[in-house]
């Protein structure tokens, strides 16, 4: 394990509790193939990967609509 995983795995706020919703959106080749994907995530991992998702040219947006059964932003300990 090289020094970032094990830090990111040793961290102890990695189950935070999810108080965000984050909704990325991506284009298709037509308005209609658009993909529009929602995850629910901690204010720190919202904020980080929306940094990192916009950087990248991708449309976010974050609030606090959280409803059961909504996944957890994938990789989630990458964005903190």
């Amino acid at each position: 394990m090289d020094g970032t995983v094990r830090e990111l795995a040793n961290r102890d706020d990695i189950d935070e509790e999810p108080t965000r919703r984050v909704t990325v959106y991506f284009d298709g080749p037509t308005p209609d193939d658009a993909l529009v994907l929602e995850y629910a995530a901690s204010s720190t991992e919202a904020w980080e990967f929306t940094s990192a998702a916009v950087h990248a040219g991708l449309t976010v947006t974050v609030d606090g609509k959280v409803r059961p059964g909504l996944r957890r932003l994938p990789c989630r300990s990458l964005w903190r």
